[in-house]
């Protein structure tokens, strides 16, 4: 079973995502791992350390770069993810999610049914998930605080308070009731992003396309 194609899927996005959601680093080995066949041959053939994995069955290295604690999980992460994609099935889940993202790419109309995590999130979260949470935090807060600023001034309660929390020195207290003389703008929300983990450390290269010129250099030890 050739895994090469499913596990890279439509211009590498699987494993680029794979990558991502486990935070370690991949790379397809062996034979069968390069494209052109002839340069492959010429490879093993020239008997350097770096091409050494040529004369392997096809296989996939993963790397980790962390604390060995948190190795230990990103591996055991990593193996569990990996596997559904070395199942010979070309009709699964991943198979039909791969060709829905490959139609979206190549110009197709994206619907609902496209999926969410292998498709293309980026595009995805900015054409759909992106303005709804946008309209949430940013949009709402503005109608309502309209509402209640305009609320309490026909009372008579917002004026008759303002001198006096000026006069009293109590500003702090009652400006929290009555944010409009304050100004006060709340803190934006922090968002948990993929921007806390340092991927300057082995993670942060882009993988073009499954170049496998690329990782040669994960031989050179091994064959020194």
């Amino acid at each position: 079973f050739n895994f090469v194609g499913k596990l890279l899927g439509p211009r590498g996005n699987s494993l680029k995502r794979l990558q991502e959601d486990t935070l370690t680093k991949m790379s397809i080995l062996g034979k069968g791992s390069m494209r052109d066949k002839a340069k492959e041959e010429e490879l093993r053939k020239s008997g350097e350390a770096k091409y050494y994995h040529l004369n392997d069955d096809l296989h996939v290295l993963i790397e980790v770069f962390a604390p060995p604690a948190e190795a230990y999980a990103r591996m055991g992460h990593a193996l569990e993810e990996i596997k559904k994609f070395l199942i010979p099935d070309y009709n699964d889940e991943i198979r039909q999610a791969q060709l829905q993202e490959l139609t979206y790419l190549n110009g197709g109309p994206e619907t609902t049914e496209t999926p969410a995590v292998r498709g293309k999130p980026s595009l995805r979260t900015r054409g759909v998930p992106v303005p709804a949470l946008a309209r949430g935090r940013g949009g709402i807060p503005p109608a309502p605080a309209g509402v209640p600023r305009g609320a309490p001034a026909p009372r008579g309660v917002t004026p008759a308070r303002v001198p006096s929390t000026r006069a009293r020195g109590l500003v702090a207290p009652r400006a929290r009731g009555i944010p409009p003389p304050a100004g006060y703008r709340p803190p934006p929300p922090v968002q948990d992003t993929y921007g806390e983990y340092d991927y300057d450390d082995g993670y942060g290269t882009a993988y073009d396309e499954q170049s496998y010129d690329s990782y040669d250099n994960n031989y050179n030890s091994q064959g020194q």
